[in-house]
């Protein structure tokens, strides 16, 4: 099989091998969210390695941050699919590294050589979604993305709680999955032809330059977004840490009760897909800032596990929104770019977002404050969209 150009129409395969490209990248944070204690208690001589635990798992987000721009424009250079078998397998190998060798700053190594394969997958997954489907399309594959991806994090979050009984290192194997995709991508993936996408309307095609700005507006919209996104996702191990709760068993089943809301938020997308950006954006906003303020306020265990499922519920729409809207303002022929620079949005997020919480825990003096404070704020950015002109899924504020 070569990378010639093949105009055919893609199909249930090639939309199930763009859902298990997505999950890789979530792979890098969920797999390990139930190993953080025990990463670091392991490497508790480690100095900062309070801070550096969770940085740990957003490592990888700072090299898609860094590199999607440079991937997303050798996607649109030199085509789709070679970059993608050659960039899941380097994946695979920075994922598993840290299972050998048991050494702290050699495992964070590893967690970047997994970060730039991720820049690639994913910014070329997400393009790939838009060379092969129409906006109806990528709503119904953003759907079952959300859905399928949820179920897997959430047998992810269990299966790798358990590992991390077994030892600290253990959850790092499940990165062999990376090898398993690549397999598939080989067979199954084609380099997408030229068409005209009806449904896209909001950036002029054929002007030759690239809109820069509509692009950077993305970018910082997007990265505003991840960061109240991963408060979460990056932290909520520890915030039951803080209430008691240090059985890595245990933080994996209360992780993956909250994780059943994230499949129901993948279809409230669906169901709300034609609705304006803004309603979408305020939906998702208010979910995750009612979730993390009462994750915050912590009267026990069960009210934080019903908050983390409110949040969990705005999660799950989370990435479908700001994917298709993202996809609605970038240009054909830029596609790989565009999503490039909507990839280090994104991922600039993951990596800020622990310094954003560790700042805010610093002022505040716990973990659970903080929580409540990026619960808020995504609260008023809900209120934003719904009553200003230019709240983030406001179109016209792009393409000025």
């Amino acid at each position: 099989m070569t990378d010639q150009i093949i105009n055919r129409k893609a199909g249930i395969p090639q939309g199930i091998l763009i859902i298990l490209i997505s999950i890789l990248p979530m792979m890098a944070v969920v797999a390990l969210m139930p190993a953080v204690p025990a990463i670091k208690n392991q490497f508790i001589d480690v100095p900062y390695i309070k801070t550096l635990t969770p940085l740990l798992l957003s490592a990888p987000g700072f090299c898609v941050a860094l590199f999607s721009p440079f991937a997303g424009m050798l996607t649109d250079k030199l085509g789709r699919r070679r970059l993608l078998l050659i960039f899941t397998a380097l994946y695979g190998f920075g994922g598993i590294l840290p299972f050998f060798i048991e050494d702290f700053y050699i495992l964070f190594g590893g967690r970047l050589i997994l970060g730039i394969g991720e820049a690639f997958i994913l910014t070329i997954g997400n393009a790939l979604l838009g060379d092969y489907f129409n906006q109806e399309e990528r709503a119904k594959w953003l759907m079952w993305q959300g859905i399928i991806g949820s179920l897997t994090g959430t047998l992810m979050l269990s299966f790798t709680g358990y590992l991390s009984t077994i030892g600290w290192n253990y959850p790092f194997l499940i990165y062999l999955i990376a090898f398993i995709v690549s397999g598939g991508a080989f067979f199954w993936i084609f380099e997408p032809g030229k068409k005209t996408d009806p449904d896209r309307n909001n950036i002029k095609s054929g002007s030759g330059q690239f809109p820069y700005l509509p692009m950077i507006k993305i970018a910082v919209y997007t990265l505003t977004a991840s960061v109240l996104y991963f408060v979460y996702t990056l932290h909520f191990s520890l915030a039951l840490e803080g209430i008691g709760i240090t059985d890595g068993k245990e933080i994996g089943n209360y992780s993956a009760i909250a994780s059943i809301a994230v499949p129901i938020g993948a279809i409230l997308f669906k169901l709300i897909s034609r609705r304006d950006s803004k309603v979408q954006f305020a939906t998702l906003f208010l979910l995750i800032g009612t979730g993390l303020t009462f994750i915050g306020l912590s009267f026990n265990i069960y009210t934080v596990v019903a908050a983390a499922w409110l949040q969990q519920l705005g999660s799950g729409m989370a990435i479908p929104v700001l994917i298709s809207w993202g996809l609605r303002n970038v240009p054909e022929e830029f596609r790989g770019r565009g999503m490039g620079f909507w990839t280090s949005g994104f991922f600039l997020g993951q990596f800020l977002s622990p310094l954003a919480v560790s700042f805010v825990e610093n002022i505040t003096g716990d973990l659970l404050s903080a929580f409540i404070i990026f619960g808020m704020v995504s609260i008023l950015l809900s209120a934003v969209n719904l009553i200003s002109s230019k709240g983030f899924g406001t179109r016209k504020n792009l393409n000025k």
